[in-house]
């Protein structure tokens, strides 16, 4: 009886060595397929947030680098349109007023409503040159109706006084002597001195010399002089 031990060793030692070679031929093969599924994965572009492409500057056909071959020009604009970020200046005057979620008004020109807003944030520091303060407003946009680079007017609610005596600014006249309107008194113009507060978008507060009941010319510019007969016709 013969054993051929020698053959078998061999034959072990050679399927030892082809299942290396096949495992370190697997590895390969899924490295390969790693490094295919990276480049096919810079064919995509993923914005960090959902938006619009506001302005394309490749199109289909280019070749496109990477920047650091030297091609610094980005290839999209992604603008976030579902909460648009309003930006203003406050004047120093109201900067000690100023707090996160102080209540503003924000019109769009154009729009005959206002949207209502909250303070988001503020830089804490003044403009050494405007002396204003850079404010923040986030405001929600649903139906997209806001876009970016629109002006609008903003107001803030700094101060608020309840049931104000209120005239329009052109009302109010001013002179060496102080303030003044032109009321009506018993079918005459009469000069009435006024004492004024706050104002604000072609409104002003009258603190001072009017019960609220007068008869108050509009405009001091072309009025009549005081003493002049006049029938008063309320302006609604």
């Amino acid at each position: 009886m013969l054993r051929i031990q020698g053959t078998s060793e061999q034959t072990y030692e050679e399927a030892k060595a082809n299942a290396a070679v096949a495992a370190a031929d697997l590895d390969l093969a899924i490295a390969n397929a790693d490094e295919i599924r990276t480049t096919l994965a810079y064919t995509k572009i993923i914005a960090p947030f959902d938006g619009v492409v506001a302005k394309r500057v490749v199109n289909r056909g280019d070749f496109v680098q990477a920047a650091t071959a030297g091609r610094t020009t980005p290839l999209f604009t992604v603008q976030r349109v579902d909460l648009i970020r309003i930006f203003c200046n406050v004047p120093e005057s109201d900067v000690p007023s100023l707090r996160v979620g102080l209540s503003a008004s924000i019109r769009p020109y154009g729009w005959k409503q206002p949207i209502a807003g909250k303070v988001t944030r503020f830089e804490g520091r003044l403009d050494p040159q405007t002396r204003n303060m850079r404010t923040e407003i986030d405001v929600p946009n649903p139906g997209n109706r806001l876009y970016p680079g629109m002006y609008a007017q903003v107001a803030l609610e700094t101060v608020v006084h309840h049931n104000a005596l209120t005239l329009p600014a052109s009302a109010i006249g001013t002179d060496g002597s102080g303030r003044f309107v032109y009321a009506v008194q018993q079918g005459r113009i009469v000069r009435q001195p006024v004492q004024t507060g706050m104002s604000d978008a072609g409104v002003a507060e009258v603190v001072g010399g009017l019960s609220g009941d007068e008869l108050v010319l509009s405009s001091v510019q072309g009025a009549p002089a005081p003493g002049t007969t006049v029938k008063a016709v309320p302006h609604i």
